[in-house]
């Protein structure tokens, strides 16, 4: 009991001290900024990629297991709505936080190691910080709804941060932090191993430069504990998903080795109207191909984002000067490491669309496994963006400390403010208005009462129900723009829905085998039976008035289907036994 109380005691003391921090306030300001919008509107967010609805639904298999656990168990006390805005504002949140720690990490052990340098400001710190967020890619990836990636980027600046630390100072708690996040990394996203990858040689690399040392130090022992705790947390926390793997329960290793094609990486290419506009387009952390797509402002639109990037571009490249400065060897070839690991994620970024990187992007999806998952070569861009902050951070640092600007230091870190948030300025004020919170039609709450009183189970409900028109993407009237299909996060029963995302030459690539039979079913028109997919079969066919619908009209021809219901934008019909 002792114990619980002095946890609880130290838990509210480390609150008190994080609420009473002016940095805290500054970043939830900042939170507010982006997200306020959306708490005085009821209703669901809707992006291409990301829809919520009333059910949350999770595998046991899943690599989303255990957030979706959680997010079902707060449902019960709080609206789903309500928590989707929460959980953005958490993963915004996570993104500052993770610049936070790196630039931290950075100022500890650089410029703090030269001789009567003092301590960097907290006002600074969290300025650099802003960079983590304000970028294209945050920008184009938030708005296209690939959270699951952005919480994966989130834990990335976290790892890195932890591994430098390590590399640093030789305290291996370190490696044990840089494991759990890293094992999150991986959990909300497998392809970032790879992005992972060239930065944990790097550290290893580290530990080789100071082998002497380690072994001088009697930590050896501390070192080999660390990495045996590391690896066990990182298999633990991804036990539920790897255990899937490895018995072929997930569907997702079929995906990556028959699903993926070449055409997958035509179609994701980086974008850019050639290699020389790519390559542009990634040094400046934008290039993401659903901006071609027009479902959202696209940034490169916007006046001023490009200044942004070339005001920071010198204080980057004074900070890589800075860096280079010092006269250990082993900091230069760390920092020669660090560089080359920038301009193979800038040339591994490009993917197909340039000729010299072509031939090495083929022989990866060919030959290494897995790396078919990263069938969108930009996301090494999230690569880029830790490297530009690392030497940002420097270059900014030491600039504070001229004349100038500590006499100006309120002034000259408003300026420096702007300049970072204009990297991405349309992230304010709920995305600039681009995402606003959206009710689903009464009449769909409405068919789905109906279904449940009809349902065969006396609690929740069994019954399968095929949703209609069958495309993955669909634009909906009430929302006014295209997003993935929402009917299985909002139907109580089960939906089979569209996986066919009709898109860059490619019709259907996900291998679901139910989906392929909805399909040879539909260009059938139905034939003589219902379609027999896997598990209990099917009751419910609902037909949602949008897109294409009339061209499923011959449903009503069929024999064995029955008119059940008909509302302003749904038609139902009930499956006759």
């Amino acid at each position: 009991m002792l114990i619980i109380e002095t946890i609880i005691v130290k838990l509210f003391h480390k609150l008190r001290i994080v609420l009473s921090t002016a940095s805290f306030w500054g970043y939830l300001a900042v939170i507010l900024a982006i997200v306020l919008p959306w708490f005085f509107r009821p209703g669901y967010l809707f992006f291409t990629d990301n829809v919520w609805g009333p059910i949350i639904r999770f595998d046991w298999f899943s690599s989303w297991l255990w957030l979706k656990l959680l997010l079902s168990g707060l449902s019960f006390i709080f609206p789903v709505a309500f928590l989707e805005k929460i959980f953005i504002a958490g993963v915004l949140t996570l993104i500052l936080l993770g610049g936070r720690i790196l630039v931290k990490k950075v100022l500890e052990y650089y410029p703090q190691s030269d001789n009567a340098v003092p301590k960097a400001s907290s006002g600074l710190i969290f300025i650099l910080s802003l960079f983590a967020l304000f970028n294209p890619f945050i920008y184009d990836r938030a708005l296209y709804g690939q959270f699951g990636l952005l919480i994966a980027y989130g834990f990335f600046l976290f790892t890195l941060a932890y591994l430098f630390a390590a590399g640093r100072t030789l305290d291996f708690k370190n490696l044990i932090r840089a494991a759990v996040c890293g094992a999150l990394v991986i959990m909300f996203s497998l392809h970032f191993i790879f992005l992972l990858l060239p930065f944990i040689l790097l550290f290893a690399f580290v530990l080789f430069q100071k082998r002497r040392h380690i072994i001088a130090a009697g930590k050896s022992k501390s070192l080999w504990r660390a990495l045996l705790w590391s690896f066990l947390v990182i298999i633990i926390i991804n036990a539920n998903w790897l255990i899937a793997l490895a018995t072929k329960a997930s569907p997702l290793v079929n995906f990556m080795e028959r699903g993926i094609t070449s055409q997958d990486l035509v179609a994701f290419q980086t974008a850019g109207q050639n290699g020389s506009e790519a390559l542009t387009n990634v040094l400046m952390m934008s290039g993401f191909w659903g901006k071609e797509q027009f479902r959202y402002l696209d940034l490169t639109d916007v006046v001023g984002w490009q200044m942004s990037f070339i005001f920071l571009l010198p204080l980057i490249i004074y900070g890589a000067y800075q860096s280079f400065r010092r006269r250990s060897q082993n900091n230069k070839l760390f920092n020669s490491a660090l560089l080359l690991i920038f301009i193979l994620a800038v040339f591994l970024a490009l993917g197909l669309k340039s000729s010299v990187t072509r031939g090495l992007t083929l022989f990866l999806y060919d030959h290494l496994p897995l790396y078919k998952g990263l069938r969108e070569p930009q996301k090494w861009v999230a690569v880029l963006i830790p490297i530009y902050l690392f030497y940002l951070t420097l270059g900014a640092y030491y600039f504070s400390r001229a004349r100038i600007i500590l006499h100006n230091r309120l002034v000259s870190g408003l300026i420096l403010t702007v300049i970072v948030v204009m990297g991405a300025p349309s992230l304010l004020w709920g995305f600039n208005r681009q995402v606003p919170p959206t009710l689903y039609p009464s009449d769909w709450y409405e068919v789905n009462n109906f279904l449940l009183n009809h349902s065969s189970q006396s609690y929740g409900c069994n019954d399968k129900i095929l949703f209609l028109p069958w495309h993955m993407y669909l634009s909906f009237n009430w929302v006014g723009k295209i997003i993935t299909n929402p009917a299985k996060t909002f139907f109580s029963c089960p939906v089979v829905s569209g996986t066919n995302m009709e898109w860059g030459g490619i019709y259907d690539n996900s291998r679901n085998k139910d989906s392929q039979i909805i399909s040879a079913w539909l260009s059938n028109q139905g034939e003589e039976a219902p379609p027999l997919v896997s598990g209990p079969p099917l009751r419910y066919i609902i037909l949602a008035k949008e897109l294409d619908f009339t061209a499923y009209l011959w449903l009503n021809n069929l024999s064995y289907l029955q008119p059940l219901l008909e509302t302003k934008t749904l038609l139902v019909y009930e499956i006759k036994s």
